[in-house]
């Protein structure tokens, strides 16, 4: 058979169906896997977000046992916050984290001026005290001032003793107050209001344990069966 020697031009159309038909498979699985990643984004968002409602849900209304779950779970991937402070009492003490070491530690930062959420928190406190008294549990509430510049030693004293003779208020330089909000995870700031001295703050509730390891974050409001069932379930 006599060989046919095709014609430039049906070489070309050739060579643009094959170029046309390599885009497309190329396109095809370009799509394909921008799909795979979007569905499994989706699908790793959708896990954290069932995983957070629960650990929320069982914190609030439910069994307190799959809350402690989780949180050994999630500390497995997520870093230790650390928990060292360097201030002074409301009794002029200075006191650090080894200070209250052999007890459970609530710690709490807030302001003495504070008129809502503060006060609801520091009753919560005090009422997870009250229900775990007769309990062999030592607990040590402290009160961080986040306002040092107002809230002096004998302000706290008075503030604290407010709540519960067991809570203590705690002060010191502001740089102090800034490194201890650090480095528990804490944040806060004085609002820029003329005539105002209030400040927006996060709404924290930390438990550390007895060796001075980070436990968890109570996200408040909260209440003082909440906090009592909880920390129930370390021994």
């Amino acid at each position: 058979m006599d060989n046919v020697e095709l014609s430039p031009c049906r070489t070309n159309k050739h060579r643009i169906y094959s170029l046309l038909y390599r885009r497309a498979i190329s396109w095809g699985l370009t799509v394909k896997t921008h799909r795979l990643l979007f569905f499994g984004t989706a699908a790793l968002v959708l896990g954290l977000t069932a995983i957070i409602a629960t650990f929320w849900v069982h914190e609030t209304t439910g069994n307190q046992a799959h809350t402690l779950v989780l949180q050994k779970a999630l500390q497995n991937v997520i870093p230790p916050r650390d928990t060292k402070f360097n201030l002074i009492d409301h009794t002029g003490r200075p006191v650090t984290e080894r200070t209250f070491r052999g007890r459970f530690m609530l710690v709490y930062f807030g302001y003495t001026r504070c008129v809502d959420i503060c006060p609801h928190d520091l009753a919560a406190v005090a009422g997870a005290l009250d229900l775990l008294r007769d309990r062999e549990i030592e607990i040590q509430p402290l009160f961080i001032t986040i306002d040092p510049e107002i809230d002096t030693q004998a302000v706290l004293s008075n503030y604290v003793s407010l709540y519960h003779p067991k809570i203590i208020g705690l002060t010191g330089p502001l740089a102090r107050v800034t490194a201890a909000a650090k480095s528990y995870g804490a944040s806060f700031e004085k609002e820029q209001i003329p005539s105002f001295t209030g400040h927006g703050h996060s709404a924290n509730l930390y438990l550390i344990g007895r060796d001075g390891e980070f436990l968890r974050a109570f996200r408040t409001p909260t209440t003082g069966e909440v906090i009592a069932s909880i920390i129930k379930l370390y021994p």
